[in-house]
C-alpha cells in the first residue's frame, strides 16, 4: 500500500496495471514515428526534386497528434480507467488510420505525377 506524503495516510491505486500511461506512450511512439516518416519523405521529396506538401503535411500531423491527441486521449483514458470501464476508443484509430491512408494516396499521387512529368 502506498502512503501519500502530505498525511501519511494510505492511499489505494486505481491504475495497478498503468493503462493510461502505457496508452498515452504508445500513442507518442506512434507520433513520433509518423514525424519521422514525414521528414524522411521531405528529404527524399528534396532530393529527387518532388513536392515536399505530402511530407510537410505528415510531420505537421505527427507533432499534432504527439501534442495535442496524446494528452486529450491520456485523460479519456484515465478517467474511464477511474470509472471501471474499458478504455477503448470508436473513432480515433479509424480517423487516424483514414487521415494516414489519405496521405499515402495523395503522397503516391504528386509522385506518380512528378514522374508522368519527367519522362
Amino acid at each position: 500500500m502506498n502512503r501519500n506524503r502530505a498525511d501519511q495516510e494510505p492511499t489505494r491505486l486505481f491504475d495497478v496495471g498503468a493503462q493510461a500511461e502505457r496508452t498515452a506512450m504508445a500513442w507518442q511512439r506512434t507520433g513520433i514515428g509518423v514525424m519521422a516518416a514525414g521528414a524522411l519523405l521531405v528529404r527524399w521529396s528534396i532530393a529527387e526534386g518532388f513536392t515536399v506538401w505530402p511530407g510537410v503535411a505528415l510531420t505537421v500531423f505527427g507533432g499534432f497528434l504527439s501534442l495535442y491527441i496524446v494528452r486529450q486521449r491520456y485523460r479519456r483514458v484515465l478517467k474511464t480507467v477511474e470509472a471501471g470501464q474499458t478504455p477503448l476508443s470508436r473513432y480515433l484509430i479509424p480517423a487516424t488510420t483514414t487521415f494516414l491512408v489519405v496521405v499515402i494516396v495523395a503522397a503516391a499521387i504528386a509522385v506518380a505525377d512528378e514522374l508522368a512529368h519527367l519522362t
